[in-house]
């Protein structure tokens, strides 16, 4: 009897276990849904988007609008004295500057200043490039030049003898290889006034000029001139006249 009553408890306990896992195992399906609602995970029906929403990501450019051109490369020159007006034999100084207004560099930048032959070249320098002559042309070869870029050249040069009043001139030039360049400002001149003739290094005297002053006469304190040939006349008159006088009494005697 006692044998019956442990193998019975043996069996309730095992039927006890399989009940609980049953159990278990249950409960852990039926809480999956409502830990995705309270977590606030999205379902599938969810992440339709509605048919009445737009899309904004659409709208998002993918590049900026200046991009979608060509690059432009648009170098320009201007040309300034320092001079309103200038004598012959004095200085005068030109300034030249270059820059770009494009928004692509400008290549292979060339500027050509023709010197006039009433101005003598003294010196010409760039802040950047190289700097030449050909005859009394000065030429600077810059290269690029970026957007933005400013370059400053200057040319002293002296006015000579052959500057005729009343205007001087000189111009300016450049060139590049870009495309796109606009002409309209590839040059650029000025003008001065030549005045007068040589500006001297020294004031000459100036003449005073020299009164005619009539000469004083002296006060007669003997015999003049005219009485000494007087005097002489009648003494070889006198003379002719005895001479004459002895002829004439030879002449009687015989």
């Amino acid at each position: 009897m006692k044998q019956s009553a442990w193998k019975f408890s043996f069996l309730m306990f095992w039927l006890s276990l399989i009940v609980i896992a049953m159990f278990a195992t249950s409960s852990s399906r039926t809480s999956a849904a409502p830990l995705a609602a309270i977590t606030g995970t999205p379902t599938e029906q969810a992440t339709h988007t509605p048919t009445n929403t737009p899309d904004t990501s659409t709208r998002t450019p993918t590049a900026t609008p200046h991009r979608d051109k060509p690059g432009i490369a648009d170098p320009l020159v201007t040309k300034s004295v320092n001079v309103k007006e200038a004598r012959i034999g004095d200085e005068v100084t030109f300034t030249i500057k270059v820059t770009n207004r494009g928004n692509d560099t400008a290549n292979d930048v060339v500027v050509t200043d023709p010197i006039p032959d009433y101005m003598d070249v003294i010196e010409a320098t760039t802040t950047r490039g190289n700097v030449s002559s050909n005859g009394r042309t000065v030429i600077v070869n810059i290269g690029p030049v970026a957007p933005g870029e400013e370059i400053t050249i200057r040319i002293r040069v002296r006015v000579n003898e052959r500057a005729q009043p009343p205007v001087g001139r000189n111009g300016v030039s450049i060139t590049t290889s870009s495309l796109g360049d606009d002409p309209g400002n590839n040059s650029s001149e000025v003008t001065f006034g030549i005045v007068g003739e040589a500006t001297p290094s020294a004031e000459p005297p100036t003449a005073t000029p020299v009164p005619t002053v009539a000469p004083r006469r002296l006060p007669r304190t003997g015999t003049n001139d005219s009485d000494k040939e007087l005097i002489i006349l009648g003494a070889l008159v006198g003379l002719v006249a005895f001479a004459l006088s002895l002829l004439m009494r030879r002449l009687r005697q015989y």
